[in-house]
């Protein structure tokens, strides 16, 4: 290791990676001699930026930089794009400790979301990975300990990542009815924050969602339960059906009956305790167009990705096409608010990329950077959840935002590596199959497939005999397992497809 800007760089590694101080006498090799990017003669000028940031990384965040340096170190890219990615590494990774009063200090951009007229940060804050418990709080064991949940540490750190959230602007926060305890705390918390004068009340979109049901006497109770949860903010910005899935819930909900749920949902309008209506999904693509084109919603939260549609992968829109975005493209048109779910990890699981994902997108964005830069860019998504377990996970999304920020030169970016992963499925599937492969396939809900996900298993090859992504395959292919297993020859397809299948 070289001496100056390399040498406090050394103890921080040493410290924060290996548990003890670099001056410290060690009997063995120092670890830091395995990290082969601060042994390249690049290495003291790296270590002089991170330097520059170290006292404001967060550990975690540290962590991180240090392995995305050694993965495009070991693709030997230029000196310059080894020094660029450094900088903005860094720089991505310090954003708590910017200063709150400055001129020019960074906010996540907003856009207006739709027919809601709301102005909606380009990021949402979402409700999955934050709570202390996923059961449900109608469960005797959790609805009796509410008073704890919202007293224990996973409060604490809910609580700092909705704080971080609101410095940085990114202001709606979504959970849902079916989130375990997210609902309660995460309603708390920002009732706590307003209350500490940290915010008011309009300076933030809060939404939930509640499942569809056969009967509007259990959604209605569904209703009660999460209002509350949620009184306390004082009414409801978006509200949901969640998860629509099948035909017999689609119906249900678009029901005119005067008992029906969509008559209910309009009376909580009127009364002022929520503000919009929408819908969640996990259908297939056809049922989603129609769920749209129905006019009746004012947003959707819809899963549209560029390495596929999850759920509505390889399922027809009806119109020709697979896949959502015949969907996106009709809500665009019908000035419904587009709200992408979970970009990240149903996207691709691009926290952990596969190799071949990270080098065709490129050091100049991280692949969670390009998963939302093109839902803005190239789907004209309004927002895209997160489901953030630590502040430190706002890393990926600052540096996705600013970006977006830069208008031209991101939507040149992604454009440019959305080409080259283009490329390399055509290279590894054929023109042919990459265009065509998923179209005409039956949807899991036609009985002729006996609820067997076709199109879905064939969108799985496709991942990853192009883009090698076997941790994303295995989790999307498990859950198919997991439905399979439930599925009764003793019973009709019908009741089958109600209970067993959700990929």
């Amino acid at each position: 290791m070289s001496d100056g800007g390399g040498s406090s760089l050394t103890k921080a590694l040493s410290t924060r990676l290996f548990g003890y101080p670099a001056e410290e006498e060690k009997k063995e090799e120092d670890p830091c001699d395995s990290i082969s990017f601060l042994n390249s003669d690049i290495g003291p000028k790296i270590a002089d930026i991170i330097d520059k940031h170290v006292g404001k990384i967060h550990d975690d965040s540290f962590l991180k930089i240090i392995r995305q340096l050694e993965f495009w170190n070991s693709k030997q890219i230029s000196e310059n794009e080894m020094l660029a990615l450094a900088e903005r590494l860094c720089k991505s990774a310090s954003w708590k400790e910017q200063d709150e009063t400055a001129e020019g200090k960074f906010t996540v951009p907003k856009t207006r979301f739709g027919k809601t007229e709301l102005q909606m940060p380009i990021i949402t804050c979402g409700g999955m990975r934050l709570q202390e418990t996923w059961i449900p709080d109608t469960v005797p064991l959790l609805k009796s300990n509410k008073e704890k949940v919202v007293k224990s540490k996973s409060q604490t750190n809910l609580k700092g990542v909705v704080l971080a959230c609101i410095k940085l602007g990114l202001n709606h926060f979504e959970t849902a009815r079916m989130y375990g305890s997210s609902e309660i705390q995460m309603a708390t918390a920002l009732k706590e924050l307003m209350d500490e004068g940290v915010v008011k009340r309009e300076d933030f979109i809060f939404q939930t969602k509640v499942f569809p049901t056969e009967k509007i006497a259990d959604f209605e109770k569904q209703w009660e339960a999460s209002w509350s949860n949620v009184k306390q903010l004082g009414h409801v910005d978006l509200l949901s059906f969640h998860c629509i899935s099948h035909s017999d819930q689609m119906e249900n909900t678009l029901s005119d009956a005067e008992d029906g749920m969509f008559a209910f949902v309009k009376k909580l309008q009127k009364e002022g305790k929520i503000h919009h209506i929408g819908f969640s999904t996990h259908g297939d693509a056809s049922i989603i167009y129609k769920l749209v084109d129905s006019g009746r919603f004012d947003y959707i939260n819809v899963h549209k990705h560029f390495f596929g549609d999850y759920h509505a992968a390889g399922t027809p829109d009806g119109l020709g096409g697979q896949g959502n975005a015949a969907a996106v493209k009709r809500a665009l048109e019908l000035d419904m608010g587009v709200f992408g779910i979970s970009p990240f990890d149903k996207g691709g699981k691009l926290y952990r990329p596969s190799a071949a994902v990270a080098s065709a997108i490129g050091p100049e964005m991280s692949p969670m950077a390009f998963a939302a830069l093109s839902a803005w860019k190239t789907q004209r998504m309004h927002t895209v959840s997160v489901d953030f377990a630590r502040s430190s996970d706002l890393d990926e999304v600052v540096e996705a935002a600013a970006l977006y920020a830069k208008g031209d030169e991101a939507a040149k970016l992604v454009e440019a590596a959305e080409k080259r992963l283009t490329d390399l499925a055509i290279d590894k599937l054929g023109k042919d199959w990459h265009e065509k492969g998923l179209l005409n396939i039956p949807s899991y809900y036609e009985s002729k497939t006996d609820g067997i996900a076709i199109g879905h298993c064939l969108w799985i090859h496709d991942c990853l005999s192009a883009y090698g992504m076997v941790e994303f395959c295995r989790d999307r292919y498990s859950n198919l397992e997991g439905a399979s297993a439930k599925w009764s020859k003793k019973k009709t397809f019908e009741e089958n497809k109600k209970k067993c299948f959700n990929p």
